[in-house]
């Protein structure tokens, strides 16, 4: 039988997955990341450690006896957007990789947004505001304040890109990561725009040139081959951003298609086929879909909420449990809400100061109250992303979120929509190998794919979607005038910490 193996580097993983040839998930190997993260706003990994995973999950699919009896056709990659990873011309890292979710970049756009004329301009290129997160706006920091760093490197990367160019020797860039903030979606090449605003047109030379998500950029070295035990000259595909590979591999290619990711950053994606129905409240990316777009509600902060949820209120409960303990809690937490912002907020609102928080508690809130408030903050953030959509349309859910049954009827009863949750959990690895497939030549309709008796359905409760429809506007007048509450704390914080008495 024939297989393919999946990618996927992700922010507090590293997974490799094997795919039949009918891209059923066959054995997963996964490696945690390590982010390591400051008072600044600073997150950063370390690319060394991050590729002793690659190859340690690598080593493990090879060991398979479904591999060792069968074909290894082609390995496609996807992972976590943005952020820069540099490296020499051998792929050895210069520094640690800077994550999307670093944002020290937060005061250059403050600055960058008080001039409508040139956000307007970046917008209309690349598809994305100025946000800290792009990597656009990281290079241009590093381009101010660390110059010797961009002397030294050969080569800008993202994640999966640098990945395959330690597995293969074959410098590339690939479309939908690269056209997250870096490139004029229109002519397909690198914006001119950012080149010159934000100080980088004498760091061209950094960006490898250009692949499209179905194309093969190389073959599994020899060096590689023998440290995993994979075959030799293994066609290794370009590959796609982690959303776009998602989005791929649950069956979400027609137009108006919804899909929402539960996992380190809860992001909302909406198909469209064309440029011409992007919302300004957000960024569209490409698709790995061809000729395809998303519009896309990337949010800061999605399960890292329920990490510091359980963590902190759900005591040694397991999950099963604390599914039970939510349930018997009546869909609105009694009038407690939770703002799903540990980290400030890019969509569909930018707000670098934000912070999550509850309103509404009284005497009788119980920590069953705010863990159930919690979760229903996220759906609330996922309807507030939607906000301006048609109503109908079903919503597909990927990440590691889409296993909890309980949350995911919170969300179909918060949304109003039907909730579609695929049995395969690795979507984005299995979007992947899909792209390899496809690279090869394989004949692939990805929606036909997306079908299966494993597929579990959550349809709206009428009473409980009322509820909730009656406690919406209350949840978007608080995000809205917590605003400038959010901002007079930082202002707050920072005349603290420049007097020297912050903690």
């Amino acid at each position: 039988m024939d297989y393919y193996i999946g990618i996927d580097i992700g922010t507090s993983k590293v997974k490799s997955v094997l795919f039949d040839a009918a891209f059923n998930e066959r054995q997963i190997a996964s490696a945690a990341n390590v982010a390591e993260t400051s008072g600044a706003g600073y997150a950063e990994q370390d690319m060394a450690a991050l590729w002793d995973g690659v190859l340690s999950t690598l080593t493990r699919l090879a060991r398979s006896p479904l591999l060792r009896q069968g074909r290894l056709k082609a390995i496609g990659l996807t992972g976590q957007g943005e952020g820069v990873w540099l490296s020499d011309r051998h792929g050895a890292p210069i520094r640690r990789a800077i994550l999307w979710s670093d944002t020290r970049t937060a005061r250059r756009v403050e600055q960058i947004k008080q001039d409508a004329t040139l956000e307007a301009a970046l917008f209309a290129e690349t598809g994305s505001p100025p946000l800290p997160c792009n990597s656009s706006m990281l290079l241009s920091w590093l381009a101010r304040h660390q110059p010797q760093t961009l002397r030294a490197a050969h080569h800008f990367f993202f994640a999966k890109d640098w990945v395959r160019f330690r597995l293969t020797g074959k410098a590339n860039l690939e479309f939908t990561d690269a056209g997250t903030s870096l490139l004029d979606l229109r002519r397909e090449t690198l914006s001119e725009t950012v080149l010159d605003a934000l100080d980088l047109r004498p760091y061209r030379h950094l960006f490898p040139p250009l692949l499209g998500s179905r194309e093969i950029a190389g073959a599994l070295s020899d060096d590689i081959a023998a440290l995993t035990g994979l075959p030799p000259g293994t066609p290794v595909g370009a590959g796609a951003l982690d959303v776009s590979a998602a989005a791929l591999g649950i069956g979400a290619v027609r137009d108006g298609d919804i899909f929402t990711i539960l996992g380190t950053t809860c992001c909302t994606g909406i198909v469209c086929r064309g440029l011409d129905r992007v919302s300004p409240k957000t960024r569209f990316v490409a698709h790995a879909w061809p000729q395809h777009y998303l519009n896309l509600f990337a949010m800061q902060s999605g399960t890292p909420n329920i990490d510091w949820a359980l963590a902190q209120l759900a005591g040694n409960a397991d999950f099963e449990q604390l599914g039970a303990r939510i349930s018997r809690i009546a869909p609105g937490s009694d009038g407690v809400f939770y703002q799903p912002y540990l980290n400030g907020e890019r969509a569909p609102f930018y707000s670098p100061g934000a912070r999550a928080g509850f309103f509404g508690i009284g005497q009788h809130t119980t920590n069953d109250h705010l863990l159930r408030a919690v979760f229903e903050g996220l759906a609330y953030a996922i309807h507030d992303a939607l906000a301006d959509s048609p109503a109908a349309g079903d919503l597909y859910i990927a990440g590691g979120g889409a296993a909890s049954p309980w949350w995911l009827q919170i969300i179909a009863d918060c949304t109003g929509r039907q909730v579609i949750a695929s049995p395969t959990k690795e979507l984005s690895a299995r979007g992947a190998a899909m792209l390899a497939a496809l690279a090869l030549g394989e004949q692939i309709v990805p929606s036909d794919l997306a079908g299966g008796d494993g597929r579990l359905t959550f349809t709206p409760h009428p009473r409980a979607h009322r509820a909730y429809q009656t406690l919406f506007p209350v949840f978007r007048q608080l995000r809205d005038q917590l605003q400038p509450l959010w901002q007079a704390r930082r202002q707050a914080l920072n005349m603290l910490s420049e007097q020297g008495t912050h903690p």
